[in-house]
């Protein structure tokens, strides 16, 4: 399993609410899914029910738990193959 600080990502928001971090994907995305907990973003599981992941040219937003620090957007640069495989698997919202 990889480790989320082993990702070239930028912090978008720190410590926002659920709503918050979608409304911040939704706003920066072209296109969003919802994928489900435990879904992995180059070795890195992701946490929660439904998890807002938006793309947009090769980039990639998330909202990921951070154990003891809460709720982040990361955003995530040359994601071509996740953005592929996000397209394969499931429907845009």
């Amino acid at each position: 399993m990889a480790c989320i600080n082993d990702l070239p990502y930028d912090i978008l928001l720190k410590g926002g609410s659920p709503s918050q971090c979608e409304s911040l994907i939704r706003e920066r995305s072209d296109e969003l899914y919802h994928v489900p907990g435990g879904y992995a973003i180059r070795g890195v599981p992701l946490k929660g029910d439904s998890i807002p992941v938006g793309v947009k040219g090769d980039e990639i937003f998330f909202q990921y738990i951070k154990p003891c620090f809460g709720l982040f957007v990361l955003r995530l640069p040359d994601a071509g193959d996740e953005i592929e495989r996000l397209r394969s698997r499931f429907k845009k919202k």
